[in-house]
């Protein structure tokens, strides 16, 4: 098992607040990609690449007693997205793997489940609870929520499009940033890549393509804490946050 993580933007929308790489964010006294690395370390999880494009020397400065990272560099950061990162590492060795964003803070227990995933699918964990995530990352918990629709059998429909109240029957839970792909897909995700010819494209909305184009998509619940740092919002809510019971907090009913 591979994982490939993402760490190529500047994130632009809390650099200028932060100064430093989002995944250098500090929790718990360990930056964001340190916690993701050591969860898949203790899931014996060892091959691992990392995609840089902005500013790399801090992200390999803040690894520097890290063993078994590979680092691929996306020079085009600027001009491309996720995907593109991700498939950097996809082409150069077709194994099944874990890709995953960096501005994410999780348990190591995802690894298990997707460790344990029988489906052969790609697969997508999700959480359920993301009204409850959301109130405590936002305002309105429509800012930055989208649709993640599942079909009887958790199998994905619909992804990445904008919410309001009167489509919440199209939310079955939230896209976590966390993707699992099984070797034997990797050579069609490429071409689907190769074929849509936008490499400004997200991930979401490269997932919408995919199921357009009758790729399976299976889903699977996650249980256990999660938080996300797309902005200085989140960063700063999260600090007003850290001192209380946390995971007591985000526990699914």
């Amino acid at each position: 098992m591979k994982l490939v993580l993402l760490a190529a933007g500047k994130s632009s929308r809390i650099f200028d607040k932060i100064k430093k790489n989002k995944c250098l964010i500090k929790i718990n006294n360990k930056s964001l990609i340190q916690s993701i690395i050591d969860n898949a370390y203790q899931s014996s999880i060892k091959d691992i690449d990392i995609i840089t494009g902005f500013k790399p020397e801090n992200i390999k400065i803040d690894l520097k007693d890290y063993k078994h990272i590979n680092y691929i560099k996306n020079a085009k950061y600027k001009t491309t997205d996720m995907v593109y990162s991700a498939l950097l590492s996809l082409k150069k060795k077709k194994e099944d793997t874990i890709i995953s964003y960096t501005d994410i803070f999780y348990e190591r227990d995802i690894f298990k489940q997707l460790l344990k995933n029988k489906t052969k699918s790609i697969t997508l964990p999700y959480i359920s609870n993301w009204k409850k995530v959301w109130s405590l990352r936002k305002k309105n918990i429509f800012d930055d929520a989208e649709t993640f629709r599942l079909d009887s059998k958790a199998n994905l429909k619909e992804i990445g499009n904008k919410i309001s109240k009167k489509n919440l029957k199209f939310i079955n839970g939230q896209f976590m940033g966390i993707i699992y792909i099984p070797k034997k897909y990797i050579s069609k995700v490429i071409k689907f890549y190769e074929n849509y010819n936008n490499h400004k494209i997200q991930f979401t909305g490269f997932l919408n393509y995919l199921i357009s184009n009758k790729i399976k998509i299976n889903c699977i619940k996650y249980k256990k804490f999660w938080y996300e740092f797309d902005d200085y919002d989140d960063l700063n809510n999260f600090n007003k946050l850290k001192n209380s019971n946390i995971k007591k907090l985000l526990k699914n009913n």
